[in-house]
């Protein structure tokens, strides 16, 4: 079992290893190749689409997972960072980082069938998260102390060699067969809960991308470093992963809606203080805090999609509607930020984010009234 998750957790960290390091690759191409905040924000949330693509248009090719296409899949992550590194124009570079993007998403079309239908997901998304989120905050604390040391750095080489380091890992998935422990009937979802709950994965998607893209601004205008930045968002990042210990330890599903509500609730605080407060502790300790709400809620709420998914095919499509989020996010984040100013763009992430926190609330209550009466009639029944 733990093989099985550490392997699920290795191709978990390949598939967005790359939209990790998205503030440091922001900056790096405002700084280095001179392009300004919206150039540089469109052309990484190339990335994004690329993920999306993948999903919308092959979400069958989950329900034949096989070493040929992770194989192939790994080949062309490796290419597209290598490629990434070398060409010399925004748009080459988007070509590029589209193409990293496809094989990301083919990646993760993996994890999702591995983890179709299962009981209790939110744990098992709660581990990958966990795991597989240490492994992405161990290459961004790398990446940051690189930046300190060298004026030019390859990260998209340095990408390419985390995918490298964690490859081996991928054959732990298929070592050992797990069986699978269907959900429950009280876990089903159907109709407008179903939609509400792809919806508050769009929405807080789209908010932590937009906040993760310009974060590093907020970072200069404090006044750190481009090096500094990196460091201390590595820093956020790994602590913020520790959030997952939430959905991965959680034991009684009645608690599932006072947790996700916690977490959105933490995630705009934190993102009003981030953009409004400007201080070195106020932008470290706000980017810890969003990061530790947004993996609170995320396993959550892939968890109650998964346990709806029959063969990975509908979570292949909910990666689309995240990611087209969070390439929503990404995209506009940098005109948004240039044109309205720091403290209006909170208010543009604040709005979908409350609005993200009603539809898990429809979502999470319902459950919580199904489970309710699921548990006394159970109760009912062995008194009877």
């Amino acid at each position: 079992m733990i093989g099985w998750i550490f392997g699920l957790s290795a191709a978990y960290a390949i598939a967005l290893g790359g939209t990790t390091v998205m503030p440091i690759l922001v900056l790096s191409m405002s700084k280095l190749a001179g392009y300004d905040e919206a150039l540089a924000t469109l052309v990484a949330s190339a990335e994004l689409v690329g993920i999306a693509v993948f999903g919308l248009l092959t979400p069958k090719l989950a329900l034949k997972p096989s070493r040929a296409l992770a194989a192939i899949s790994l080949i062309a992550v490796l290419g597209g960072n290598i490629a990434s590194f070398y060409v010399p124009t925004p748009l080459l570079l988007a070509a590029a980082r589209f193409v990293t993007g496809l094989a990301e998403g083919a990646i993760f079309s993996l994890v999702c069938m591995s983890l179709a239908s299962r009981a209790n997901a939110e744990r098992l998304w709660g581990a990958l998260s966990l795991f597989g989120g240490l492994a992405m905050g161990a290459e961004l604390v790398v990446i940051s102390l690189v930046t300190q040391q060298w004026t030019d750095v390859p990260i998209f080489l340095m990408l390419a060699g985390f995918t490298l380091a964690m490859a081996p890992l991928l054959w732990l998935i298929s070592s050992r067969q797990m069986a699978v422990v269907v959900a429950s009937e009280q876990s089903k979802l159907a109709g407008g809960k179903m939609t509400a709950a792809i919806g508050a994965i769009f929405l807080v998607y789209m908010v932590q991308s937009a906040e993760w893209s310009v974060c590093g601004f907020i970072g200069e205008k404090v006044g750190l470093s481009t090096a500094q930045v990196g460091f201390y968002l590595a820093i956020s990042s790994v602590a913020g992963f520790l959030g997952a210990v939430v959905p991965a330890t959680m034991h009684d599903n009645a608690k599932r809606l006072p947790f996700v509500v916690a977490g959105m609730m933490l995630m705009g605080v934190s993102i009003y203080f981030l953009f409004n407060v400007f201080t070195f502790s106020a932008f470290v300790l706000a980017q810890i805090l969003v990061n530790v709400g947004f993996y609170i809620v995320t396993p959550f709420l892939t968890g109650v999609v998964t346990e709806n998914d029959r063969d990975g095919t509908l979570m292949s499509r909910v990666l689309v509607v995240a990611v087209l989020g969070a390439a929503v996010g990404t995209g506009a984040a940098g005109p948004i930020f240039a044109n309205a100013g720091s403290s209006d763009f909170a208010w543009y992430c604040l709005a979908p984010l409350a609005l993200a926190a009603l539809c898990a609330s429809l979502v999470f209550g319902h459950l919580h009234r199904i489970h309710r009466l699921g548990s006394a009639q159970l109760r009912s029944e062995a008194h009877d």
